[in-house]
């Protein structure tokens, strides 16, 4: 069959049908997204309905819907009307296809409306009887929600509640305002974006209220009274009673309206009081009230510790007690920075009189307690200023040294030669003698110290020497002025009999890098007049690292030191003798810690020196006949001699002494740094290395040598952490048990176990400022900030700065009157701290 004859049926058909009818697949909604901030503002949206070609269809109708009408209502148009603040979708339909966009309506508040609780009259501490209410609006007065409110009291001193809050639905934010004391104009502000509107409302005075007041912690088993203050009240009688809550055990609201007794029980709560008049106008207002622990009971060489207030501990207190009940209370900052920062150190003593009622402040301030310069010997002031010098300019070099031993690194450290016999046996050999001259590379102060070509080597002459240390002078000084060949052997005899000993059982020894088996001592011009002596690590370095190293163990000596003990005891001293020893033990801890890469602070380094050359005295005060090394020394441990009771033998113990005097008698101490004039930790760190040696190392028993030996060897790490390796305490406890040692030395109380057991401080220094009876310090060891006697038991805030690892001390004695006194320490500007308080009698 032809297919022609079915063609022309086909096409018949195509001619009937027309175009092919477009297929919807889409709803394009043009804007997107539409942003609004006022309500009333509107948006004209469009919709295409697009076919599966691709192409818009002509005239296709659309139904327009919101998806939130509270936000927006859209017309059969597509125009958006905005009703409120959100986010809504607007959504346009064809058949069984739709498109969707967004609007996001922010409003913006342009005012903020007073709707309630302006210019009202209300009687004075009283709460508003309508809050003050405000209204956020739009620029078309629309309200909006979620706005954050704040508000706060600018006159009156009222109390408001809450501070802030978010608009409601309506657009409002409200607060309760019980209005303040003062009468006339109380003036609220609130604020929302920048926006403000304020509220004036006239206070008059009240018929009866109770006035706002923070009622002071009671304390259980002592004597409470505080009266309820109010306003108003012409109605007498008054009736007062608890109207909500309870009062704590042993304390009731008396027909005065006192809360008084005496608490039975610690805690804290709640409640509200009442008063009501005899015309039946009545006020109520809601307290707080905290019952501290009793007060402490402690016996005489008993020790408490509390924390400062902000802390979450009562101040403690203490009790009346019998006449001549003395304490003594300590403010301790127990971290150990090396920063002088200083931190504000208040303490409030607040006396509670029998009747339960606190006592106010006595007036006038204590005493200031200091040391004055000219009150020491001369001999010994001479002592402490070139000590001070040295100190500083120690200061110096030994940051030079450590700055280039860590730039070379420990292996440019030269190796021991010693022979490895065990720490504290002796040498079984003499060494040959020291050569006649020596060259010597003195040191250039400086980024360029070690720069090559270095400086100049200068010939030295031999003076004396024995079998520890060669003595040597520069010979161009020696020309002009030589150092007397006496002084040199007194030097050397006294190292020899209590020094050697004293560094090799303490510390070690020391090293021997260049094989003379001795310790060379330079006297140079390079020790400026005014420096007792130094020893500069970087002479432990190879020369080929460092071209001003003299690759040996050395100490520079300043030529005024033997001088001062060539006139001794007529204009001179005895500082070169312990000075010698506790330069050894530098160079014994410095080579250590040069070999191992790390040093010890310098209060650790300084004071464990200090140790050395008061061990040395020691060890001479007992040779020569005196009080022996492990006993306690007192006052007659050094009897006068031609009415002075300086020796060559106690010299070094008594310049240490008046330097531990002279740290603690300035305005701020500290074991770690020199916050103050006249402060210097070479006295409180070597007092506190006391204390670790009679405390952790027995050095009653003669047994603290090992403990030393332990801190300077670099088995312990460096710093405080090497402490608490040695002690297994923490720092923070070790400082604790300091200032209990130091508050109960002296006092005829038994001493702590962890106390001094080598010295009796008040008795030691009682004599040092004052040879014939005529200088005195202000007060005695340690030197209470309340004065040179004990504070009565009353009202008084004792301010001052506290520097790391510092303490302020105070003592106080009762006169067995009264309840006694709360201590209450507060510290600006610090952390770490703690409250001591020991009983002492």
């Amino acid at each position: 069959m032809s297919r022609r004859r079915y063609l022309f049926p086909l096409l018949a058909l195509f001619a009937a049908c027309g175009e092919p009818t477009p297929i919807p697949v889409n709803v394009v909604v043009t804007p997107g997204i539409a942003t609004a901030d006022v309500v009333g503002a509107t948006v004209q949206y469009t919709a295409e309905v697009i076919d599966d070609l691709g192409m818009p269809i002509p005239g296709a109708q659309v139904t327009w819907s919101s998806g939130r009408e509270d936000v927006v209502t859209i017309s059969s148009t597509g125009l958006a009307t905005v009703t409120g603040q959100g986010t809504a979708s607007i959504r346009a339909v064809h058949q069984p296809v739709s498109g969707s966009a967004t609007l996001v309506v922010e409003l913006t508040p342009v005012r903020l409306a007073r709707v309630a609780g302006d210019i009202e009259t209300a009687p004075a501490l009283s709460r508003l009887p309508e809050n003050p209410t405000v209204r956020v609006e739009d620029a078309g007065g629309a309200p909006i929600p979620d706005v954050r409110v704040a508000f706060e009291v600018l006159s009156g001193g009222g109390e408001i509640t809450a501070r802030s809050g978010l608009t409601d639905a309506s657009g409002q934010a409200y607060t309760r305002w019980t209005l303040g004391e003062a009468t006339g104009v109380q003036v609220l502000r609130a604020t929302a974006a920048n926006l403000e509107a304020t509220f004036a409302v006239t206070a008059t005075e009240p018929v009866l209220a109770i006035r706002r007041q923070q009622l002071e912690s009671a304390r259980v088993d002592v004597a409470y009274r505080r009266a309820i203050d109010i306003l108003g009240g012409a109605h007498r009688p008054l009736a007062w009673s608890i109207s909500a809550g309870r009062l704590p055990g042993g304390l009731e609201i008396d027909t005065l309206g006192s809360i008084v007794g005496r608490p039975s029980e610690t805690g804290g709560g709640s409640f509200t009081v009442r008063v009501a008049d005899a015309a039946g106008n009545e006020a109520f207002r809601e307290f707080g009230l905290r019952v501290c622990a009793p007060p402490l009971a402690l016996e005489a060489g008993e020790v408490a510790f509390a924390n400062p207030v902000g802390l979450g501990s009562c101040a403690p207190f203490l009790p009346a007690g019998e006449e001549g009940d003395r304490y003594r209370v300590a403010v301790l900052r127990v971290d150990t920075s090396t920063r002088p920062t200083i931190a504000k150190a208040e303490l409030r003593v607040v006396e509670i009189g029998g009747d339960g009622e606190r006592r106010p402040e006595v007036a006038g301030a204590p005493p200031q307690v200091a040391v004055e310069m000219r009150q020491l010997p001369e001999a010994l002031a001479a002592g402490v200023r070139i000590a001070d010098a040295t100190a500083r300019h120690h200061a110096l070099r030994l940051a030079e040294a450590e700055r280039l031993i860590l730039q070379f690194g420990p292996g440019a450290v030269l190796p021991d030669l010693r022979d490895r016999r065990p720490a504290g046996a002796f040498r079984s050999t003499l060494p040959p003698p020291p050569p006649e001259t020596m060259l010597f590379r003195t040191p250039e102060p400086g980024a360029n110290a070690c720069a090559a070509p270095g400086p100049t080597p200068v010939p030295a002459l031999l003076i004396d020497y024995n079998d520890h240390l060669a003595v040597y002078q520069d010979s161009a000084q020696h020309a002009e002025d030589p150092v007397g060949l006496e002084p040199v052997r007194q030097m050397l005899d006294y190292y020899e009999a209590h020094g050697a000993g004293t560094i090799e059982e303490y510390f070690g020894g020391v090293s021997d890098i260049n094989g003379d088996e001795r310790v060379n001592v330079f006297i140079s011009p390079v020790v400026r007049d005014g420096i007792a002596a130094f020893v500069w690590g970087a002479d432990f370095l190879e020369l080929s690292a460092c071209a001003g190293s003299n690759q040996m163990e050395l100490v520079y000596f300043g030529l005024g030191m033997f001088h001062a003990l060539a006139v001794a005891p007529d204009d001179g001293h005895y500082q070169a003798l312990g000075t010698m020893v506790h330069e050894v033990k530098h160079v014994s801890s410095l080579y250590r810690r040069s070999r191992a890469g790390s040093f010890h602070p310098s209060w650790i380094e300084e004071g464990t020196a200090e140790i050395a050359g008061e061990v040395s005295s020691r060890k001479a005060m007992e040779s020569a006949g005196g009080v022996a090394l492990g006993a306690m020394l007192r006052r007659d441990a050094y009897p006068p001699r031609d009415g002075s009771i300086i020796t060559p033998e106690n010299y070094a113990t008594l310049l240490r002494l008046v330097r531990t005097a002279l740290s603690y008698t300035a305005e701020t101490n500290s074991l770690t740094s020199d916050p103050a004039e006249r402060h210097t930790f070479y006295g409180t760190s070597w007092h506190f290395h006391r204390f670790l040696g009679d405390a952790y190392g027995d050095a009653a028993g003669k047994a603290e040598a090992s403990f030393f030996a332990a801190l300077n060897d670099t088995a312990h790490a460096a710093g405080t952490r090497g402490i608490e390796q040695a002690t297994e305490e923490s720092v923070e406890t070790l400082l604790e048990q300091y200032a209990v040692a130091m508050m109960l030395n002296g006092t005829g109380v038994s001493e702590p176990e962890r106390g001094f057991h080598t010295y009796d401080f008040p008795s030691a220094t009682s004599e040092l400022f004052r040879p014939d009876y005529e200088y005195r310090p202000v007060g005695s060891y340690p030197w209470a900030r309340t004065g040179p006697e004990p504070a009565g038991f009353e009202s008084f805030t004792y301010t001052g700065g506290l520097a790391p690892a510092g303490i302020r001390f105070h003592e106080f004695e009762s006169d067995g009157e009264d309840e006694g006194i709360e201590v209450e320490a507060e510290v600006t500007g610090a952390t770490a701290v703690r409250v001591v308080i020991v009983r002492v009698r």
